[in-house]
């Protein structure tokens, strides 16, 4: 390196001292910058504080218009549900969805729908409105309920069945009137006041709604008692009401006919009658007004069936599904239609309502899956042998996990060797090879091993049954022979051998199908096989004494192999 000097006059001095000024600066900043620490990344996560979303247990409620806890036609009903948050954070962004597979004609909801947060701790109802239309169809619905979370951290599904019923009609008409007054005569005269008094009356089976009854009249004729248009909210199926009009006929009508004519509408505006009562001047009155016993009439037309029992209100909801669950049911009660020579007597009281309630019970109660329940009611032997085929074919696909709830209600007959059947509503005392032999049945269930079958059976063998209907095709009760039992097998029938299967005539259902549902009411299906057992030997047998004045003593048959574990079983 050479360093030459050049000689420091003013200019190279100024030079010299901000080159050396520069090169400070400059060392200094670079000792700065490795004085300094390196700059670090720093990863910051943010905890997570998720809710946790849960649907109450029994919680769920249905309500709907008419009280029935069914979805009838053009109704507004409703599901509620309690949902409670336990997690950890708010449950935000919230929603329900909802789904429904069945009979779903004329059922109107919402698919899905925002609702508000639920805080840590907090509970929210849920109200999902469901509406209907004229389209509602005799059957069942199956609704699948869940509440969504964005994060996925929503309740699980719940599954609620509902029966749905179709519009039943109703018929508002003036079935009756009668003419008084105070006239000396006793006959009907101008300027003598008279009382026309109707009476209204639903005559079909519907519920009439807003009820108006318009009265008009030809000139000269006054109605003095101002109830021109006359209105009710409701006439229910049967009901009557009266209504007392006051007129008076004045000098200038022309004639001798009184035509008074009555529009009569409804809700719907086509389910009512009109009607004209035609009077004539110096008609013979009446001597007294018509008098209605205030005590509902009873009207052997109009049935509802089981709706009258108190099993079939307040059924418990379930909400746990068994997958693999399924459920044969028949009901085979109007046996007279189908055979000729046999009169109503030889039919089986309630036999399709006890059906059709046990369906119920396995949806709501029993843990049945809509798709999984098979319902027959007045099944011939063609429909019963086929629909028998076609469950067990679907069970033998997967069998070691399904488990079969088999209930009949109808007559049963044994043969001439004494062995025991069940018997289509086609098949008679003499024809016995077309019915259904119990023990070839029980052998089929037992050969597909599926975990567990149970039976329930509300009929007798011994030869007559509820009303003692084919009794006479056999004169004398004999005691049936069954074989032995195999598989995981449990039944339950309504008598012992040689008794009949009794009606609870009051509660609409055999006696032994009452109890039994009952049980499952006041349990919510939580009852082991042998309390059920005890339930039903102690209560039918009790009341059967003192209502039918027979005895009738249910009792429980099982697989060998079973022992004493069926006792244990719980649906």
């Amino acid at each position: 390196m050479f360093i030459i000097f050049a000689p420091l006059n003013q200019y190279n001095m100024k030079r010299f001292l901000i080159i050396t000024l520069s090169t400070l600066i400059f060392s200094a900043l670079m000792a700065q910058k490795e004085a300094t620490t390196k700059p670090q990344s720093f990863n910051i996560q943010k905890e997570i504080k998720p809710p946790f979303l849960e649907i109450v247990e029994g919680s769920v409620v249905f309500e709907d218009a008419s009280g029935n806890n069914m979805i009838d036609a053009d109704e507004n009903c409703t599901i509620k549900m309690l949902v409670k948050n336990s997690g950890k954070g708010d449950g935000m962004g919230l929603s329900y969805s909802i789904s429904a597979k069945g009979a779903t004609q004329g059922i109107t909801f919402k698919n899905s729908q925002s609702i508000n947060s639920i805080k840590i701790g907090e509970s929210q109802m849920i109200v999902i409105p469901i509406t209907t239309n004229m389209n509602t169809v005799d059957g069942s619905v199956e609704f699948t309920i869940k509440i969504n979370e964005p994060n996925g951290f929503g309740t699980d599904e719940i599954h609620l069945n509902l029966r749905t019923r179709a519009f039943i009609a109703p018929m508002i008409k003036i079935v009756d009137y009668t003419v008084t007054s105070t006239s000396p005569s006793g006959l009907l005269e101008k300027k003598r006041p008279f009382n026309l008094q109707i009476l209204l009356q639903n005559t079909d089976y519907g519920i009439g709604e807003n009820v108006k009854v318009n009265v008009s009249f030809p000139t000269g004729v006054m109605l003095l008692s101002a109830n021109e248009n006359y209105a009710m909210n409701t006439l229910s199926s049967g009901k009557k009401t009266e209504i007392v009009y006051e007129f008076v006929v004045s000098d200038i009508f022309i004639g001798e006919k009184i035509p008074i004519d009555f529009k009569i509408s409804e809700k719907y505006g086509k389910y009512a009658e009109n009607k004209t009562i035609n009077l004539q001047l110096r008609q013979q009155l009446a001597a007294g007004m018509i008098k209605i016993d205030p005590k509902e009439e009873a009207r052997e037309a109009i049935q509802l069936g089981s709706l009258t029992s108190d099993v079939d209100h307040n059924i418990p909801l379930n909400t746990v599904k068994h997958p693999n669950r399924y459920a044969i049911i028949i009901g085979n009660e109007d046996y007279s239609s189908f055979q000729s020579g046999l009169n109503s007597e030889s039919n089986v009281p309630y036999a399709v309502a006890d059906a059709i309630s046990f369906q119920t019970y396995c949806l709501s109660v029993l843990g049945v899956k809509n798709e999984n329940v098979f319902l027959l009611t007045n099944a011939t032997s063609a429909q019963m042998t086929r629909e028998i085929d076609r469950v067990l074919k679907i069970i033998s696909k997967n069998p070691a996990d399904a488990e079969l709830l088999f209930f009949y209600a109808g007559h049963g007959y044994p043969d001439s060797e004494n062995e025991p059947f069940i018997i289509p509503v086609d098949v008679t005392a003499r024809s016995l090879k077309n019915g259904i032999k119990l023990h070839e049945l029980y052998t089929r269930f037992a050969d597909l091993n599926m975990a567990r079958v149970t039976v329930f059976l509300d009929a007798c063998f011994s030869g007559g049954g509820r009303d003692a209907g084919l009794l006479a095709a056999r004169a004398v009760r004999v005691t049936p022979v069954e074989g032995a039992l195999k598989g995981n097998l449990v039944i339950f029938a309504a008598t012992e051998s040689d008794q009949m299967a009794l009606p609870y005539r009051e509660k609409q259902h055999g006696m032994f199908t009452y109890f039994l549902l009952k049980k499952l009411q006041e349990t919510k299906g939580n009852v082991t096989y042998k309390d059920l057992n005890d339930y039903l030997r102690q209560n039918v047998s009790l009341y059967s004494l003192r209502i039918n004045k027979a005895e009738q003593d249910p009792v429980v048959k099982f697989a060998i192999k079973l022992g004493n574990e069926w006792e244990s079983f719980k649906f």
